[in-house]
């Protein structure tokens, strides 16, 4: 997989945070991740979204039914 050199503002106190956690070499590593897990949470919404116009909204009941359920980790 190739990368790419980007120029980016980021707030001084999270970038001092993420450093502090992964050090200055594994910096790009992790927000990399934290890039890749924003944009599936993007598409999920998106699809989502395409669900619920193409079959109408998720019932309540359901809608609790999953947020009680027990995810792996």
């Amino acid at each position: 997989m190739s990368t790419t050199k980007v120029s980016t503002t980021l707030t001084e106190e999270l970038v001092l945070e993420a450093k502090t956690r992964v050090g200055e070499r594994g910096f790009s590593r992790y927000l990399d991740a934290a890039l890749r897990r924003q944009l599936q949470f993007d598409r999920l919404a998106d699809l989502e979204h395409e669900l619920e116009t193409e079959f109408g909204s998720i019932a309540e009941a359901a809608r609790r039914e999953v947020a009680e359920m027990e995810w792996p980790s």
